[in-house]
């Protein structure tokens, strides 16, 4: 698998799981959770890291498709 097939993957389902955790974290700190912060911030967290996660993930993918080819 070519890196940045790898990549534009990554940010393609990156962006998505970003948006999907933004969304659900915001939710659940409005309605579930009492605590002092601003809930967009902590919900902008939770979006980042989802977003790393899925690109790294899929960049380690690449890698190890790339490693472990048939011959």
């Amino acid at each position: 698998m070519d890196y940045t097939l790898a990549a534009v993957l990554g940010l393609v389902f990156g962006t998505i799981a970003a948006a999907a955790a933004y969304v659900i974290a915001y939710a659940e700190y409005k309605r579930n959770w009492s605590f002092r912060g601003n809930a967009a911030a902590r919900s902008l967290q939770s979006a980042f890291t989802a977003f790393v996660f899925f690109f790294l993930a899929a960049l380690a993918l690449a890698f190890l498709f790339e490693r472990f080819r048939p011959v």
